[in-house]
């Protein structure tokens, strides 16, 4: 009797054509980085989340990136309800006739709309459309599911009124030479129908107010609007995540981890910062790096100490405090800040040493400098669960610049 080997293989190929995320427990090697990584299964929070890998600058310049290119938008008459396990129409569930867009073209079938569930762990699941019927009466529409697909109690059920083809078309003939094609490298029309949002990346044209102003104006379209003016987070409104970071908008934290509403809107995010800056820096952070010989090993246990690459900031003159970056305290209440200024002719070095209880922040600035800095003033307070290391700048012209390395850690 013969004997069979058999070579066992597991997903392999450059970083950027990993799935993402990995399916739990399967194995992904990166051949171009030499790591390894491990699908946690996707109903870990994490799939919401974008890691942004060190390099030098990464907070500011992945936060730059997303404040300063993108427009986000919200999709016209998205709606959603929480399922009670026994009612099958969703009007009944919301208590009110659901809306239909006027400028959607009829006729209508089940596939022409998109209904997601997010399950009590708030993962999202696509329902298909055999699930479902739909209705429309005047400038209702109605979704009814069929028996054995009932939405289970606490789920959320949100309903998207367009298809890709329609948000694809409508955008692409308002933004004439954008590259809306949704397979294209180039691609610069980014959507998630599991929340109803999406976003536009405008390059480094600078004409984010012209492009807002321009989407806002479409049916298909709610709202459009810059990071810094409002957020795109929370737009679901029975999903928790309307209070994280900053007033619901896209931050990117100390440790370089960007919180979503969703994987659609992770994976969008990500697969941006990676076009942007042309290299493969940013993964949604389901999937576990095992670290090897050929990778630095960034201790990701909260109770040790974690450094990160070189960060710089500019501090700007005038106004009130403003972040030079945050953290999550419940992953960290202990920081060492080590850093040097830049301040027109004037140079110093320091050391920030920040901790909290989760209730009250004290910072102590240690600095040794040449000629004076003092108009540069650092403070640390909170916002919810959020430390906030902040600046003022208090001359009357002079912008400063501050490098820093962070250490930091969960004291228990």
């Amino acid at each position: 009797m013969s004997t069979t080997y058999v070579r066992l293989k597991n997903r392999r190929g450059n970083k950027s054509d990993l799935p993402t995320p990995l399916a739990e427990g399967e194995l992904g090697l990166a051949l171009d980085t030499r790591e390894l990584y491990i699908g946690g299964g996707n109903q870990d929070a994490k799939n919401r989340m974008v890691q942004v890998s060190n390099y030098l600058n990464a907070q500011s310049d992945s936060q730059s990136r997303i404040d300063n290119r993108l427009v986000f938008f919200k999709l016209a008459e998205t709606e959603n309800v929480v399922g009670n396990g026994t009612e099958a129409n969703l009007s009944v569930l919301k208590g009110s006739q659901m809306t239909l867009p006027s400028s959607k073209a009829s006729p209508y079938a089940s596939d022409d709309f998109s209904l997601t569930k997010f399950n009590i762990n708030q993962m999202p699941v696509t329902i298909q459309s055999s699930e479902y019927q739909t209705s429309t009466s005047g400038s209702n529409v109605n979704f009814t599911f069929v028996s054995g697909s009932i939405p289970e109690n606490n789920t959320v059920i949100v309903a998207t009124k367009w298809t890709v083809d329609e948000i694809v078309s409508a955008i692409g003939s308002a933004l004439s030479g954008f590259d809306v094609v949704q397979t294209s490298s180039t691609n610069q029309l980014y959507i998630d129908l599991t929340t109803g949002t999406g976003f536009v990346d405008v390059g480094a044209s600078g004409n984010q107010t012209s492009t807002a102003s321009t989407l806002a104006g479409l049916d298909i379209i709610s709202s459009a609007f810059k990071n810094a003016d409002d957020n795109i987070r929370g737009s679901v409104s029975n999903l928790p995540y309307t209070n994280v970071g900053s007033a619901g908008k896209i931050v990117v934290d100390g440790n370089l981890l960007i919180e979503t509403d969703s994987p659609g809107q992770a994976l969008n995010l990500s697969t941006f910062l990676n076009r942007a800056t042309g290299a493969n820096y940013a993964t949604v952070a389901n999937n576990i790096q095992i670290y090897t010989q050929d990778s630095r090993p960034v201790f990701e246990n909260n109770i040790f100490v974690k450094p990160s690459s070189l960060n710089q900031k500019q501090l700007t003159f005038g106004g009130g405090a403003k972040d030079i970056t945050t953290f999550d305290t419940t992953k960290s209440n202990s920081f060492f800040i080590d850093y040097s200024l830049s301040f027109g002719s004037a140079k110093a070095v320091g050391t920030a040493r920040i901790i909290t209880d989760g209730t009250t922040a004290e910072l102590l600035d240690d600095r040794t400098e040449i000629a004076s800095t003092s108009d540069i003033v650092f403070s640390a307070d909170l916002s919810g669960s959020t430390l906030r290391f902040r600046y003022t700048n208090g001359h009357s012209s002079q912008n400063a610049t501050i490098s820093y390395v962070l250490k930091h850690w969960l004291t228990a």
